[in-house]
């Protein structure tokens, strides 16, 4: 115990201390939350800090109306120059970050929340880009009235990718120009597009002028506007309770991985003053989980869910943990109405989801909600091959290439919808074969069935009228009817079934064919009687004889009808 206390002594420990010696104030804008225990005049220097360097970025890079951070950018100003600030980082529902009380803003904290607000635009810029662009903003001066940009950082931070942001932002040739490019590439546009769209070059021809701008080491500055706003009268002031207090402290300590005994002590100690405060079984189930003690982790949540005033947080970290379907599902649920522009309780329950077309509208929640996750659209894409909806895949998977923050993950992204792409192709020609084998099967069936019929009807003709036998006497010809007026003999090739009906096809002798047809009435076979037919060619091929009635039929394509057939 005492070594611990030993370890909470350079940062939590003093803090803790000092807590209430001087009156915590908080102020609230847009995005931005400022805590202070340094006093209010400082607090709103900083908050007017931050607000001006938010719209330094919507001036030089653009902002869509969509565009806010999908969590509060919470700033702790501390009571001591003593005080060690935990590095800035995401705790709980917040990202944080702690200044000592004297001076403006660091480069690093500028360039920390500068990061967050370009990211939080719908589409992402190459990740170079990004990093540039919070390089730039890093060293904006804040002077009054006046709010100046293009300060170059510390030798060492000046890279190829910066000179380039620098240049584009503060040159006259390309003043204003840089929300043109920004543009384009948020919304997956291509680099040699975009830039010749923007600048009318090429991104190597560009790139080659910021090397130069780079090597002279000449950076002019530019005066951007001031936002309009009057720190002593637009910012609220609020107080701030003991219990906010101690969440606030043991917040920014979470965020720090290296101060994790510092966060469990704060949260211990809101729930000494505020038994089952949520947050607090919140911030010591995370570090539980960061431990490996998964177990214990739940239990503390289990118990923070059952608060009215568990946030969103609580209620997903609760859901992955949760073994029940039924209550993983009701505290996402709980998430998603608790935080309604979050998309990752919608992605979580789309993962639990088995109906494929509700699962496709639950990721799609998620993605509208935070359309810069390349994640959500990626999942999106796949789930509308799955059943089918191709163009909407399309378009999910151009959400996604537009969404990645780098080539690599592009390059990813592509690779798995060429994957797709081709899955898809053989899934489309193993459909497409088996209807064929299925049609195939159903027309040697009909085929089969004429067979059948033709031959029934033969049947038919041999019972009703038997053979007469055998005469002694003299064989005298008679016949009522009209006699053929043709005959033809031959092989027969082929037997086209007709439904009711029959194509020959006989090979003559002189090797001319003839096509003829057997009608639905009886025919006679003479000394065929009892043979059968089989649709198609005929293996092997039998002599015939053929006599018939010259009556051409263009709808058959024959040269007459059979009336007797008889195979030698």
């Amino acid at each position: 115990m005492e070594s611990g206390m030993r370890c909470l002594a350079p940062f939590f420990f003093f803090v803790l201390t000092l807590s209430g010696a001087e009156r915590w104030v908080e102020f609230r804008s847009g995005p931005f939350e400022v805590a202070s225990q340094a006093g209010e005049r400082i607090a709103r220097e900083r908050l007017d800090e931050l607000e001006q360097l938010s719209y330094a970025i919507e001036q030089i890079a653009g902002a869509s109306e969509e565009a806010e951070p999908l969590w509060p950018l919470r700033l702790i100003i501390l009571p001591d120059e003593r005080v060690t600030p935990p590095a800035p980082g995401f705790a709980r529902d917040a990202w944080v970050a702690a200044i000592a009380p004297r001076g403006p803003l660091s480069s690093s904290i500028r360039r920390f929340f500068a990061r967050l607000l370009i990211q939080s635009e719908p589409g992402r810029l190459p990740a170079e880009m990004e990093e540039a662009l919070a390089s730039l903003f890093s060293t904006l001066e804040v002077k009054g009235a006046q709010v100046v940009l293009g300060a170059p950082p510390p030798e060492a931070e000046r890279t190829r990718a910066w000179a380039e942001a620098h240049l584009l932002a503060t040159s006259e040739e390309y003043y204003g120009k840089m929300r043109t490019l920004i543009y384009n590439l948020r919304r997956g546009i291509e680099a040699e597009p975009a830039y010749r769209n923007a600048f009318g070059k090429t991104p190597a021809e560009v790139g080659r002028e910021a090397e130069q701008h780079l090597q002279a080491g000449r950076f002019s500055t530019v005066q951007l506007k001031r936002k309009p706003l009057n720190p002593e009268k637009d910012f609220r002031r609020l107080e701030v309770d003991p219990a906010r207090r101690l969440m606030l402290i043991a917040d920014l300590a979470l965020a720090d991985p290296a101060r994790s005994e510092e966060a469990r002590a704060g949260y211990e100690a809101l729930l000494k003053i505020s038994p089952g405060h949520p947050a607090a079984l919140e911030g010591l189930a995370l570090l539980a989980e960061r431990q490996g003690r998964a177990e214990q982790a739940y239990s503390l949540l289990a118990k923070a869910v059952e608060s009215a005033e568990a946030g969103p947080t609580v209620c997903l970290a609760y859901a992955r943990l949760e073994k029940d379907p039924a209550r993983a599902a009701a505290a996402l649920e709980r998430a998603a109405r608790s935080h309604p522009r979050w998309g990752l309780p919608h992605y979580e329950l789309a993962l639990r989801e088995p109906d494929p077309e509700v699962r496709i509208e639950r990721l799609a929640a998620a993605a509208r909600r935070e359309p810069q996750n390349p994640s959500y659209w990626e999942a999106l894409a796949q789930a509308q091959e799955k059943v089918g909806r191709f163009t909407d895949a399309a378009r999910s998977w151009a959400a996604a290439l537009a969404a990645a923050p780098t080539e690599q993950e592009r390059s990813r992204l592509r690779a798995a919808r060429q994957q797709a792409d081709e899955l898809r192709r053989r899934q489309q020609e193993e459909a497409r074969l088996t209807k064929a084998e299925e049609e195939k099967r159903r027309i040697e069936e009909l085929k089969r069935q004429a067979l059948e019929s033709i031959q029934a009807a033969v049947d038919k003709a041999n019972r009703e009228n038997p053979p007469l036998a055998p005469s002694s006497g003299k064989v005298e010809p008679w016949w009522e009817g009209p006699r053929p007026d043709a005959r033809v003999t031959g092989t027969l090739r082929q037997v086209d079934c007709l439904g009711r009906q029959a194509r020959l096809v006989i090979e003559q002798d002189d090797r001319r064919l003839i096509r003829l047809l057997v009608g639905d009435a009886a025919v006679g076979f003479g000394e065929a009687a009892g043979q059968s037919f089989a649709c198609g060619p005929q293996k092997p091929a039998r002599r015939v004889k053929v006599e018939y009635f010259k009556r051409p039929d263009p709808n058959s394509g024959t040269d007459g009808e059979v009336a007797v057939i008889e195979f030698p």
